[in-house]
């Protein structure tokens, strides 16, 4: 069976049921930029080590490269479950690009205090003062709503994240079932959160969309 057969009958009816929107898209786009051009028109059981390894070193970025193996490789793995190839080459020592080294900028208690302090009294306070305090990911910090939040407890419940995909919001479960917890505020959190909760609810960053919660705290 050709690759691109595969996809169209069989893999990306199943992405469509089984996977996130924004993994969807993540995955389309590779196929189509990267995976099809290449191997699309092989059969599968023609792609060898050699061929990805020579492909890989063709890859501007060592992170679309890595991307784009990572969409061959679930391909390959589901056609060996669905019993439809036999040769695994996913298994094998397969020549990645490295990654260049990433260390994250972490801010000091100072700067955190300095930068609550310039957000006091703007839209986005509620929302960067729970996201500061409880290391939250990003979409989950634009999922937030004032119901998730106990201020009796002085707790904070992440039950969702909120995505931007191909020009619209997206609502999505925590990423694991560890991530869909409980965490608690600290005092001087409670105490603001307090004073800046509305009546009506609804979410912490209002009625602003990713890209714009995005582009304000910027």
């Amino acid at each position: 069976m050709l690759l691109r057969e595969f996809w169209n009958d069989r893999f990306w009816p199943y992405c469509t049921r089984n996977l996130r929107e924004s993994t969807r898209v993540g995955y389309e786009s590779a196929w189509r930029l990267h995976v099809m051009p290449c191997f699309g028109g092989m059969g599968m059981d023609a792609i060898s080590v050699e061929l990805v390894d020579k492909w890989l070193a063709n890859f501007d970025t060592a992170g679309a490269a890595r991307k784009a193996w990572a969409v061959l490789r679930a391909i390959l793995r589901r056609a060996i479950r669905w019993n439809l190839l036999d040769v695994d080459i996913t298994r094998r020592d397969i020549q990645l690009p490295a990654k260049p080294h990433y260390e994250p900028q972490i801010l000091t208690i100072r700067q955190q205090r300095a930068l609550l302090q310039g957000f006091y009294g703007h839209p986005l306070e509620a929302w960067l003062i729970c996201a500061v305090s409880c290391g939250l990911r990003t979409e989950e910090g634009y999922g937030l709503e004032w119901s998730d939040i106990d201020l009796r407890s002085g707790v904070l419940h992440v039950e969702r994240g909120l995505q931007w995909v191909s020009g619209h919001e997206v609502t999505v479960p925590p990423k694991t079932e560890l991530s869909r917890r409980t965490l608690p505020l600290p005092r001087f959190a409670v105490k603001r959160l307090r004073e800046l909760r509305p009546r009506e609810g609804g979410r912490l960053i209002g009625t602003l969309t990713p890209p714009q919660a995005a582009r304000q705290y910027k």
